[in-house]
């Protein structure tokens, strides 16, 4: 097993340009309507883009890794996860602040464990992919 940090760090970085290049995409052309359609049971694409995304940050690393593209993949999947947690903490306590505990939505416990295991499995996905047709 051996993670290579230099892979992993451009395997997360081009997963978050490319989710945020594709969701502006789907913005400007009227793909994506609502950011939270999902909550409310309608299609979104914002899911499909972000699996697509991690899946080629995970193959990316896997790919300039050279070893270990299986648990690279995983890892870039891993610090998509901490970093986008970090990021929605951060939004919501500034939500918190300015309007108080009661403007957060419930936990969505089922949500977050399903979308961790997406992204999880994109990632190792992509980080098999690059170990298979690698050699």
């Amino acid at each position: 097993m051996t993670l290579r940090p230099h892979a992993i760090l451009i395997g997360v970085a081009v997963s978050y340009l490319l989710q945020v290049g594709g969701g502006y995409l789907a913005a400007t052309q009227g793909i994506v309507r609502d950011p939270g359609a999902e909550l409310g049971g309608d299609f979104s694409v914002l899911p499909i883009l972000q699996f697509g995304t991690i899946f080629l940050g995970g193959y990316l690393s896997g790919r300039l890794a050279g070893v270990a593209g299986f648990i690279n993949g995983i890892a870039v999947s891993v610090a998509f996860i901490l970093i986008w947690a970090g990021l929605n903490a951060y939004n919501e306590a500034k939500l918190v602040e300015e309007f108080g505990p009661l403007v957060l939505p419930p936990m969505n416990m089922g949500g977050i464990v399903l979308g961790d295991i997406l992204n999880l499995t994109a990632g190792a996905f992509g980080g098999w992919l690059a170990d298979r047709w690698g050699r």
